[in-house]
């Protein structure tokens, strides 16, 4: 899973930092704000957070989310054009910022539940506009074999292009997003 990452630390050369939450900043880009970074890598969660996530949610995690939350609870990347979601502790002990906590997987999941996915569906991300599928957001969704699948929720109609398994779809939607953010913001990065 952590090789899956490998094209986001690029990055780096453009300044890293690892907040006191052990979150990984990647990418300083102060053109954008002044305390900016392209990609967030949020610290891994250990065994007690992923008990607490299953157990606010009322059902066990899909097996590949579930090992990628112990490599990072949570992804915000390319300027936050795509976000992998993670647990918000009930214990947190520090501000609710953008680099401390990712968003919450439980919200999605739970109290804003999108129409036209079903009781076994596990929302695990978000897209904002990425030129790719929609301007207005879209979530990433593993279906109950495993799958992900991409839905606009205002339409709910569900992309044609579907991944086998939340690794797959997690490495190729870097690699696309990488290529993508360095050919559209190479102007700021030379």
């Amino acid at each position: 899973m952590k090789n899956v990452f490998d094209p986001l630390l690029h990055w780096g050369r453009y300044g890293e930092i690892i907040n006191e939450m052990g979150t990984k900043l990647i990418g300083f880009a102060p053109h954008i704000a002044p305390k900016a970074y392209i990609n967030v890598i949020y610290a891994p969660l250990k065994d007690a957070g992923i008990v607490e996530l299953e157990n606010r949610l009322g059902r066990g995690l899909p097996v590949q989310y579930k090992k990628f939350l112990t490599c990072s609870n949570g992804l915000m990347i390319f300027s936050g054009s795509m976000r992998v979601f993670g647990l918000v502790p009930l214990s947190r002990t520090a501000d609710i910022h953008i680099y401390n906590y990712p968003s919450n997987v439980i919200v999605p999941n739970e109290s804003a539940r999108i129409k036209g996915i079903t009781d076994s569906d596990f929302v695990v991300g978000y897209y904002a506009e990425d030129g790719s599928y929609a301007e207005d957001g879209s979530y990433a969704v593993i279906d109950g074999n495993g799958g992900v699948f991409r839905i606009l929720p205002q339409s709910n109609d569900i992309d044609k292009e579907k991944w086998a398994s939340f690794n797959d779809w997690l490495s190729s939607e870097i690699l696309r997003l990488d290529k993508s953010y360095t050919e559209n913001n190479a102007a700021h990065f030379n």
